[in-house]
């Protein structure tokens, strides 16, 4: 959904794009600004707070950062 959301807010401003996608009007503006410097966001959907935790583990040692739950 957010690959989607993404490539319609290339056009139609990426914060209203990721609102519309559920993230917080803060949230958004803060990944605004790291999509303009090149990175991405990614969304996922854990089944429970272990996978969740899981995940950030993962995606830290992978130098991922930002991660909002």
């Amino acid at each position: 959904g957010l690959a989607g959301a993404g490539a319609g807010g290339i056009t139609g401003g990426i914060v209203g794009a990721l609102v519309g996608a559920g993230i917080p009007k803060e949230h958004a503006e803060r990944y605004e600004k790291g999509i303009k410097e090149g990175d991405i966001v990614m969304g996922v959907k854990p089944k429970n707070d272990e996978d969740a935790s899981f995940l950030e583990d993962e995606w830290r040692d992978s130098q991922a950062h930002n991660f909002q739950r």
